[in-house]
């Protein structure tokens, strides 16, 4: 039934890449990146990294099968739910405890997984609230670009969120 849109969806995003001159990712903060769907293992950062994806669109590559991986499956151009954001919060946060890299990844790294990055940031301590997170991540990424559905999440996940900020210091 989805099987058109999604080779569609494939399609457009290879085409895509080719004219597109974005990194495929940007490290935001040490260890933190956050980026496009990784195609190919030479997309993926350095220090083989977690994998958090926000797809349901894109397959997971056979390349980056020995990855830790976790995966909070959204549409394209709609926003992971506040729990959804929550549950990739405390598990990246895991992984960062474990001194590993963490990849954050939708189609492009404009706006579903710039959405649970800002939330990671957030509660890592490196950002005040998810809009001086959104802030950080475009000094890094420019095109960069969450949705009113994007920032309506991240308002509901600051109000009802379970994992406490860290303090730094």
């Amino acid at each position: 039934m989805f099987s058109p849109y999604l080779y569609f969806v494939r399609a457009f995003s290879a085409v895509r890449r080719f004219t597109n001159r974005e990194d495929p990712y940007s490290e935001v903060s040490e260890g933190l990146y956050v980026g496009g769907w990784p195609y190919s293992p030479d997309k993926l950062p350095p220090g083989h990294p977690a994998i958090l994806d926000c797809t349901c669109e894109l397959p997971r590559k056979m390349g980056v099968s020995g990855h830790a991986y976790f995966c909070i499956p959204t549409w394209d151009t709609r926003a992971p739910q506040p729990a959804e954001i929550e549950s990739a919060v405390k598990w990246a946060c895991r992984k960062i405890a474990q001194k590993t890299p963490v990849f954050v990844h939708c189609a492009y790294g404009h706006g579903r997984s710039v959405a649970v990055m800002c939330a990671l940031l957030v509660a890592l301590g490196l950002a005040e609230d998810w809009k001086c997170a959104e802030k950080l991540i475009r000094e890094k990424r420019p095109y960069i670009r969450m949705n009113a559905l994007h920032r309506e999440a991240l308002e509901e996940w600051s109000k009802h969120r379970l994992s406490p900020p860290k303090r730094n210091g």
